[in-house]
């Protein structure tokens, strides 16, 4: 109506041409939206003279129903990323063999574990049963012979000749036998749970009930067969 251009309001204003032909024929849609639209109009009203906060309320009436706008806004959809494949295939053969390497080392040390508790168990620790012949169950290469009977539970701890041998938690009734060559060192949580056999005889109690106890036993401990001591 003011015979002005769109190309000398967008010089003078900076607004594209785009937006300015929007704002002309109603096309709110095409605009940026929220505060933009509000400032577009208000630099064109105020370049052409006119009023610009009656502009600025004409355009809210006609873009507000209600108190909702009925111009959707403008959302831009995210575009999923499509993994890299030949990534997503080194991740996966990475993380096989590493668990290929987990799971191998995880078998490699319970069989590990394993065959050291049963050579120790065949070389160490051999099971007294009360009717097994006395020349069956003592070695002639070992001079000591220790038997221990477990009345109650307890944990017990055995030392032949300066090495573990046995290092782990009896139930009553438990009975064991061990070899040595010169010395014996017994330790157990209940002194008074365990009972004593050097070479067959009698060992007095490692301590009272109840009370950690520990003894070292060698040849001097046995007695002859007249009663006295070596």
């Amino acid at each position: 109506m003011r015979g002005v251009s769109l190309a000398e309001v967008s010089s003078a204003t900076r607004i594209s041409t785009k937006f300015l032909e929007a704002i002309e024929n109603g096309h709110w849609d095409q605009l940026p939206g929220g505060a933009f639209n509000r400032g577009y109009i208000r630099s064109t009203s105020r370049y052409l003279g006119l009023d610009e906060d009656g502009m600025v309320a004409e355009y809210a009436l006609e873009t507000n129903c209600n108190g909702k706008h009925t111009v959707p806004p403008r959302v831009s959809p995210e575009v999923p990323r499509v993994p890299n494949r030949v990534a997503v295939r080194v991740a996966l053969v990475g993380g096989g063999l590493i668990l290929f390497i987990a799971l191998a080392w995880v078998a490699t040390s319970k069989i590990a574990a394993r065959w050291h508790a049963h050579k120790t168990a065949a070389t160490s620790t051999v099971p007294f049963s009360a009717t097994a012949p006395q020349a069956a169950t003592q070695p002639s290469a070992a001079p000591l012979l220790l038997l221990i009977h477990a009345s109650a539970a307890t944990a017990l701890r055995v030392s032949a000749d300066g090495k573990v041998v046995f290092d782990r938690q009896v139930s009553a009734n438990d009975e064991y036998q061990f070899n040595a060559r010169g010395i014996f060192q017994v330790e157990a949580s209940d002194a008074a749970a365990v009972r004593l056999e050097l070479n067959r005889q009698p060992i007095p109690p490692i301590g009272p009930a109840r009370q950690h106890g520990r003894v070292t036993l060698t040849a001097k401990d046995l007695k002859s067969p007249a009663g006295g001591t070596h």
